[in-house]
């Protein structure tokens, strides 16, 4: 059970008043939202307050679960003096000004975050301000729904997506707080907000919540127990998280070592049927050579012999060490794209497309027609090419295949695109690039300054691969698959 999972079930017992014992010498709920009643009649007569909207009584399949016999419930707006919601529109800022302008996302963590708020002036938050006071709960009712803050006479005016809750008797106010923050109140917004894209609870929705209120009594050793409580949660999470964070380093260190196996040839066994990978790269470099011949490639530059030095491990003797640059049709970064900002007709992959996960077109940029129209064929990612992300602090060496075809989609300059011939298992590539050999070592593969490393074309096709049979390639690659998902879902 996760520490969210904790609190929440802490809450949700406390609202179906099974966390505290019920006291029969209580004075019933029913007794309380007379009271309540009586107090705003009060208001409204000297004028404080205006006259609510009168609610309609609470139906049975509004009620989520059954309560104790002393308690009632009740809509929030019967023990509410006002429920609402801040500007809508946009004031007039001041750089030094003395109110702060704030809104939903402002609220966390049960206090109001001023940062990156902007300011206003005095008489522009006369104009606009809404009568807060010590019983007042603010509340996201955009975006980050259901977010909250006690109002602690912060020199604050409200935006739309800020909502307010005003109670009419400071007695309850605990005990409302942490009915906003449990379960019961996040399923009723839930089930009842509007918008698709951007999320809104609405107003009514809000006044019209039913909630289930025990004796004022109960309420306060219902709170009691919580504040007890909640440091003990805090506790657990502490090593929750400890544990976590143990686990995903575990799980990420037994993922490299599987990787390390794979590429050292100790993870399945060598047949000796096998073709050996020696006769793989004659046969590739056969290919490219009567490509040259005729005339549907460059001859490209040979590349530097590989030393002694440059090989990390043993490996069996089936394998070959190869260079990468040795084993592709094409290996090439993107060219530098010209934008347009107002389609999105054409997206382009980014480094920031490229994660460990996949690719994450949501994050492209679009290009101008012209450019998109202007480049050549094999510019354009295939089903089965490396995407090797070659620049940019925290992306650069993140690698992934490309397992869906796309329509006519380019990399940016900061992206390079590997395709590998017909006659090397890309899949085993993409490990060999994903093991610590490349990872763990990937300073050795930047040039450039510290502002702006990168992984030039040069060092990709440099990297030397520890390269076996073709066909046991493709048994290394199911047996990593199949050790992953396990991981994965252990």
């Amino acid at each position: 059970m996760t520490p969210e999972q904790l609190k929440a079930s802490i809450l949700q017992y406390a609202m179906e008043g099974k966390l505290v014992k019920q006291d029969p010498n209580d004075e019933p709920a029913s007794e309380l939202v007379k009271k309540i009643e009586n107090e705003k009649n009060q208001l409204v007569e000297e004028g404080k307050i205006k006259k609510g909207r009168k609610t309609g009584a609470i139906a049975e399949n509004e009620k989520p679960f059954d309560i104790p016999n002393s308690w009632s419930w009740i809509r929030l707006n019967a023990i509410a003096n006002d429920i609402g919601d801040g500007l809508h529109g946009t004031p007039k800022y001041t750089s030094n000004g003395e109110y702060s302008f704030i809104n939903g996302s402002n609220l966390k963590s049960g206090s109001i975050s001023l940062v990156n708020a902007k300011h206003i002036d005095k008489a522009e938050y006369e104009k606009i301000k809404i009568n807060l006071d010590k019983k007042s709960i603010l509340i996201s009712l955009n975006g980050t729904l259901g977010n909250l803050a006690k109002y602690n006479n912060e020199k604050v005016a409200l935006g739309k997506s800020a909502g307010y809750v005003v109670l009419t008797n400071n007695l309850v106010f605990d005990y409302i707080y942490v009915f906003l923050e449990s379960p019961v109140f996040k399923s009723f917004y839930t089930q009842n907000y509007t918008g698709t894209t951007i999320k809104n609870i609405p107003l009514k929705a809000l006044r019209n919540c039913p909630i289930p209120l025990p004796p004022i009594e109960e309420q306060k050793r219902i709170v009691a127990k919580i504040e007890k409580l909640m440091p003990l949660v805090d506790e657990y999470a502490e090593s929750y998280n400890r544990l976590q964070k143990i686990d995903n380093e575990f799980e990420d260190k037994l993922k490299q070592s599987v990787l390390q196996y794979a590429m050292e040839g100790k993870l399945v066994k060598q047949n000796p049927s096998d073709e050996p990978a020696s006769e793989l790269i004659k046969k590739i470099e056969n290919e490219k050579a009567e490509l040259v011949k005729e005339g549907k490639i460059k001859k490209s530059k040979k590349l530097p012999a590989i030393t002694d030095d440059e090989k990390p491990f043993d490996i069996p003797n089936s394998w070959e060490w190869v260079k990468l640059g040795n084993i592709v049709d094409y290996v090439q970064r993107g060219k530098s794209p010209k934008y347009d900002k107002e389609s999105t007709r054409y997206p382009i992959i980014s480094q920031k497309c490229v994660q460990w996960d996949g690719i994450h077109l949501e994050f492209a940029k679009h290009l101008k027609e012209d450019f998109w129209e202007g480049l050549p064929s094999y510019r354009f990612v295939t089903k089965g090419d490396l995407l090797f992300n070659s620049t940019g602090t925290g992306t650069v060496g993140r690698v992934i295949k490309v397992t869906e075809p796309f329509n006519k989609v380019p990399v940016d300059s900061h992206v390079t695109v590997i395709r590998l011939n017909q006659n090397i298992c890309n899949s085993y590539i993409l490990y060999f690039l994903m093991s610590p050999i490349i990872q763990k070592n990937l300073d050795d593969y930047l040039t450039g300054t510290t502002k702006q490393k990168e992984l030039g074309l040069a060092s990709i096709q440099n990297i030397v691969v520890s390269l076996p049979p073709l066909e046991e390639q493709k048994r290394i690659v199911a047996k990593i698959e199949k050790i992953m998902n396990s991981i994965n879902n252990h």
